[in-house]
């Protein structure tokens, strides 16, 4: 029976990240577009399957405890799979595996060109703002150190040699 809920979980998750890279899709074309509303609806969509794939994660972590015993929570699938499976089983639930982290890595490729276009766009938009409202800096070297003392008098007490 674990066996089957652990092809169920498997399948969900790949489902699960199958939606949220098309998701990550429509967010970057909402970023090359400029549009920020889109983007904050589509992250809203996103949360509840993000929720999902926890709930998802926590189911394959408990059938992995119930398989091989309590503290293997954390175990790799390819534990599980050696001490569950039949070797006759194996190629085709390693194809299962191959799937789901090719899903996890192209999401994860799409999201971070998202956070590289999100992170150019917000230096583009800084650098424009920077164009329209310059700072002035104070320079120490040079500004007159005297500025606010009263000017000095005619007669200050110096020869000048050039008179």
């Amino acid at each position: 029976m674990s066996v089957n809920q652990m092809k169920q979980v498997l399948e969900a998750m790949i489902q699960c990240h199958d939606a949220l890279y098309k998701m990550a899709e429509q967010k970057r074309d909402a970023i090359k577009a400029g549009n920020a509303e889109a983007v904050g609806n589509i992250t809203e969509k996103e949360t509840p399957l993000v929720e999902t794939l926890s709930r998802l994660e926590a189911q394959r972590a408990k059938v992995m405890g119930e398989d091989l015993g309590p503290g293997s929570e954390q175990a790799s699938f390819s534990e599980w799979a050696a001490a569950i499976l039949p070797e006759e089983k194996r190629d085709e639930w390693e194809k299962l595996y191959l799937e789901l982290a090719s899903r996890v890595y192209a999401l994860k490729q799409a999201n971070t060109l998202n956070q590289t276009l999100l992170r150019d766009s917000l230096l583009w938009v800084n650098l424009n703002l920077g164009l329209l409202k310059p700072q002035t800096h104070t320079l120490n070297n040079y500004h007159n150190p005297r500025v606010g003392q009263a000017p000095a008098s005619v007669f200050s007490g110096r020869i000048d040699s050039r008179t």
